[in-house]
């Protein structure tokens, strides 16, 4: 125990003194952009990106709309075909062989 404690005494100061040191040496000086280039590229980026969006919103809402208007005219003309009376099939159903002997008569 008494090692610890002259160690701590003889390497304490040398630790704060770095710790205190390592905290001054990673703040910037100088604030620097993030992004090349000027503040105009950076309105020519939104101004882009923007009518892109706007452009893409625009597309899906007449897209939707215009596919809602075309699904309610084909589920009308459906509904407007005549409807023929439903006729079960006959059975019991034919076999191969009768099929065969019905094509050589």
């Amino acid at each position: 125990m008494f090692s610890c404690r002259a160690a701590w005494q003889r390497c304490g100061p040398l630790a704060r003194r770095a710790a205190f040191r390592l905290q001054r040496d990673v703040v910037q000086r100088r604030p620097m952009s993030s992004l090349p280039g000027g503040s105009g590229e950076n309105i020519l980026y939104t101004v882009l990106c923007g009518g892109a969006f706007v452009a893409s919103v625009s597309y899906a809402y007449m897209t939707v709309t215009s596919d809602k208007e075309r699904y309610n005219g084909n589920v009308a003309e459906i509904q407007a075909r005549p409807k023929k009376e439903w006729e079960p099939k006959p059975w019991p159903p034919k076999s191969r062989d009768d099929e065969e002997e019905s094509l050589l008569i």
